[in-house]
C-alpha cells in the first residue's frame, strides 16, 4: 500500500465523529482488508475504535468476537499502554460488559475474577462482579420463592372465603380469619425478604472475600 494512500485512509477514519458509531463501523467493514495493512499503531487505533463502537451499538456477539480479537494482538504485540491506560485491561472489561448485556453472567463473571486478579483496585469491575453474581439465582431461592407463592395465594384464598363466607355467614370467626390470612400474607412476604437478603449477604461477602484474598496474594508476593 502506498504511503499516501495509508495517511489518507487513517487520516479520513480519525475525521469521524468519535459519536458516530454507525459511521466508523460502516468505514471500518468497508475498508477492513486496507486498515489491516496500516502500521501497528494505526491499526491498533482504529480497531479498539470500531470494537467500542460494536458496543455502544449493542452489537454484542461481534463485538466479543473482536475482544478476543484485539486482546491476542495485544498480546501477540506486547503492547502494555495505549493512550495512557492498560489496554489488557479495559478491553477485557469491556468484553465482561458484553456477555453481562448478553445475561452471560457466568461467563462475565468468570472473566471478571481475572480482571479483579490484574487490577484488584477497579471499582467497576468489582461492581459489575458482585452484580453477575447476584443475578446468577440460586436453586434454593427459587425454591424459597414458590413457598412465599403458596403462601401469598392461600392468603388470597383465605380473603376470598372471608369476604364473601365468613363475614355473612359466620361473623364471630370473621376477626379470626382476617388473622389468619394476615399470617399467611406476613410469612409469604418474609420468606422473600429473608432469601433475597440471604442471597444478597452471600454475594457480599463472596465478593468481598475474594478481592481482599487477591489484594493479600499481591502484598505477599511484593514482600517476597
Amino acid at each position: 500500500m502506498l504511503p499516501a494512500y495509508r495517511l489518507k485512509l487513517y487520516r479520513n477514519f480519525k475525521a469521524l465523529e468519535a459519536s458516530d458509531f454507525y459511521g466508523i463501523i460502516r468505514y471500518y467493514e468497508r475498508l477492513e482488508d486496507d486498515i489491516r495493512s496500516l502500521d501497528q499503531e494505526e491499526y491498533l487505533d482504529c480497531t479498539v475504535t470500531y470494537t467500542e463502537a460494536l458496543f455502544q451499538t449493542g452489537d454484542y456477539g461481534r463485538h466479543l468476537v473482536m475482544c478476543d480479537h484485539l486482546l491476542e494482538f495485544i498480546i501477540m504485540q506486547n503492547v502494555e499502554n495505549w493512550g495512557g491506560e492498560d489496554i489488557y485491561t479495559k478491553i477485557l472489561f469491556r468484553k465482561a460488559a458484553s456477555l453481562y448485556r448478553q445475561q452471560e453472567y457466568a461467563k462475565a463473571e468468570h472473566i471478571l475474577r481475572e480482571l479483579i486478579k490484574l487490577w484488584p483496585e477497579n471499582r467497576l469491575a468489582i461492581r459489575l462482579f458482585e452484580r453477575c453474581m447476584l443475578l446468577q439465582r440460586p436453586t434454593w431461592l427459587f425454591r424459597l420463592r414458590a413457598v412465599a407463592l403458596v403462601l401469598l395465594l392461600v392468603s388470597v384464598a383465605v380473603i376470598v372465603a372471608e369476604i364473601f363466607i365468613v363475614k355473612p355467614f359466620f361473623p364471630d370467626y370473621y376477626l379470626g380469619a382476617q388473622m389468619v390470612h394476615n399470617g399467611f400474607l406476613g410469612a409469604g412476604l418474609l420468606v422473600i425478604l429473608a432469601g433475597e437478603s440471604w442471597h444478597l449477604w452471600r454475594c457480599y461477602r463472596a465478593r468481598a472475600g475474594f478481592v481482599q484474598c487477591v489484594l493479600k496474594k499481591i502484598r505477599t508476593s511484593g514482600e517476597g
